[in-house]
């Protein structure tokens, strides 16, 4: 990646004295004019090997910043194969491209290079959340049907996997959804604040209780899991330490890759190494 700026000092933060959280700003990569200005503004964005795929819910747009600078758009308003009603999402995995449409109960599929390929519909379910993970299961969260569903990597049909309906202080609260890269999913419910963890088979595991957070994004980066606000403020749920992130724009949508964590904001996307010591 050339255009990518040189690596950026060591910035350490520390809450607790009995563990700590290591913020390391790798890098900042600062987004073309064309995704950055009035006509394309991100919302969501997914991360993979050959860039960086950015959806605008409102114009119904997606881009590809891919790693040689080139950026490619597809979708938006209209009747075409590769237009979209209310996206809510993209992914990708595996040089494949997908972007959730709710009212539409679709999933529309491209190639790496943003080609169309098919639109997949399913049940009526109007997903909330979505995500997948290494091995392209894709996940859908459906509030109406108290359920989260579940498909394989050829998407033939998507399966009832968690049933939300029989889970305490949850259907009606929650803020955000996870699946991580190893199949493993947290749901984050801002009524109680707690952080309910699922493992691959869809079995809960764990539950943590979160103090004293308005966060937004929850996330797994390596083994450990954070909620995130938009202004910048970083949770680990395992031990509750904060870290302030200093920035003075609003976070968009965060994702991980190789165990790195990229934050989206209007013009540019950091990446960030995130450990606990």
């Amino acid at each position: 990646m050339m255009y990518l700026k040189n690596v950026i000092p060591t910035i350490l933060f520390c809450t607790c004295l009995y563990s700590q959280i290591n913020i390391d700003l790798i890098k900042i990569i600062n987004l073309p004019v064309n995704i950055a200005n009035n006509d394309f503004q991100s919302t969501n964005f997914s991360v993979s090997q050959t860039g960086f795929y950015l959806l605008d819910s409102e114009t119904r747009q997606i881009a590809l910043f891919s790693n040689n600078g080139a950026v490619v758009f597809a979708g938006g308003y209209g009747i075409d194969n590769d237009a979209f009603i209310d996206p809510i999402d993209i992914l990708s995995s595996k040089l494949r491209v997908w972007v959730i449409d709710r009212t539409e109960n679709k999933l529309i599929e491209f190639d790496h290079k943003l080609n169309f390929i098919r639109t997949i519909e399913f049940d009526l379910i109007y997903p909330e959340f979505s995500g997948i993970d290494d091995w392209g299961n894709i996940l859908l969260l459906s509030k109406q049907e108290q359920m989260i569903f579940k498909t394989n990597p050829q998407i033939e049909s998507f399966d009832e996997f968690i049933d939300l309906s029989i889970l305490n202080h949850v259907n009606n609260c929650i803020a955000d959804m996870y699946v991580a890269s190893d199949g493993t999913l947290g749901i984050f419910t801002s009524c109680n604040n707690s952080i309910k963890l699922f493992n691959r088979l869809g079995k809960m595991e764990k539950i943590f209780p979160i103090k004293d957070s308005d966060g937004t994004f929850l996330i797994k980066i390596s083994d450990q899991w954070f909620v995130i606000n938009t202004a910048g403020q970083i949770t680990s749920i395992r031990y509750n330490e904060k870290v302030e992130l200093p920035t003075e724009q609003t976070i968009l949508d965060v994702a991980q890759m190789d165990g790195l964590l990229y934050i989206l904001f209007s013009d540019k996307i950091w990446v960030i190494d995130v450990t606990m010591e």
